[in-house]
């Protein structure tokens, strides 16, 4: 039989390995084209994925027990377990080897990867903000009006949330114009834990349809959809908490599409006006396409928005789950 001591050292040894894994030391930073990279597969070896290049298709897939990455070089598309989430940088050659950018790996791999350390902060208070209203309608499709749809779904899906026990704020309650601004500062005078805005599309493409969900962009990148020359030195308030934004966004989006049925447009990031200033995280969803016949036939049906407000509430739970520490349990009363 062993010693207490011995069993200790057992205890501490697999303590010892555990940390390890979670806390293995990034690799040498590379300078390339003016910015900072890690080399792929040195990085990969970090995370202990193994990576397969695939020379026709120009893939690169990483996997492990958990994990299933796949990157194409030249691009800013990733997808990681079956979701949609994009770079904001290409995946780039180098002699024979692969660069991804440092930005990408810190802000929006490693938080997806392993979560950020859980919070011993309750989630209790959620703010929906159902985009524009009053003079500002937003995208319309014919009698469809976005201002009308995203009041009719943050009503839908305050009802579920309160149900589920959280206190819900809206930023509108009626049909009432909005500075983008005050939006934010009233989230953060509720001192809410989650802030999350709701949207629907539209583009001159009929054919473009799905669901998108953005976080801020990190400081030091350009955004999903400005040209990647357009990189912005800014240190905002909503950088604070963009590692956990960045994962609430991932959670509903990867909800949005399993459970909606939403074809995936990804998990993206902007300098929104209702993101900036945040003092929680948060984030914007777009929710299908007005513009997109499918899309709009069903936003407009209150049973397909039903199914919106689950995916949603699910996104939601496993964030939850991920990053807030479950309440300590009292002893037994003496």
């Amino acid at each position: 039989m062993r010693s207490p001591w011995a069993w200790l050292c057992v205890v501490l040894g697999v303590m010892w390995v555990v940390t390890a894994r979670a806390a293995a030391p990034l690799p040498e930073r590379l300078s390339h084209l003016g910015r900072d990279w890690y080399d792929l597969q040195t990085w990969a070896a970090t995370r202990q994925l193994t990576l397969a290049w695939n020379a026709r298709t120009r893939v690169l897939t990483l996997t492990n027990r958990t994990t299933r990455l796949t990157l194409a070089v030249d691009s800013q598309q990733a997808v990681l377990n079956g979701v949609k989430v994009w770079l904001t940088q290409p995946v780039t050659p180098r002699n024979a080897d692969w660069l991804i950018a440092v930005l990408d790996v810190e802000k929006v791999l490693h938080p997806l990867l392993g979560p950020p350390p859980r919070s011993t902060r309750p989630l209790r208070t959620i703010v929906l903000d159902p985009g524009h209203g009053g003079r500002d309608p937003g995208h319309q499709a014919g009698a469809l009006q976005e201002k009308r749809l995203t009041l009719l779904l943050a009503q839908q899906l305050r009802a579920k949330l309160r149900a589920a026990g959280y206190r819900v704020v809206l930023t509108r309650q009626r049909d009432v114009f909005l500075e983008l601004p005050e939006r934010t500062r009233l989230a953060n005078r509720e001192k809410a834990d989650l802030f999350v805005s709701l949207h629907f599309n539209a583009t001159s493409d009929p054919a473009i349809r799905g669901a998108e969900v953005f976080c801020l962009t990190p400081n030091g990148a350009a955004s999903t959809h400005a040209p990647r020359t357009e990189v912005l030195q800014e240190t905002l308030p909503g950088h604070r908490d963009g590692s956990r934004s960045v994962v609430l966004a991932y959670q509903v989006q990867k909800a949005l599409i399993e459970r909606a049925g939403l074809a995936d447009r990804g998990v993206k990031h902007a300098r929104f006006a209702v993101l900036r200033d945040l003092t929680m995280p948060g984030i914007l969803i777009e929710a299908g396409f007005l513009s997109a016949p499918e899309d709009a036939r069903k936003i407009a049906n209150p049973k397909f928005r039903e199914q919106l407000v689950e995916a949603i509430v699910s996104g939601i739970a496993q964030y939850r789950r991920l990053l807030i520490a479950p309440p300590a349990r009292s002893g037994p009363a003496r």
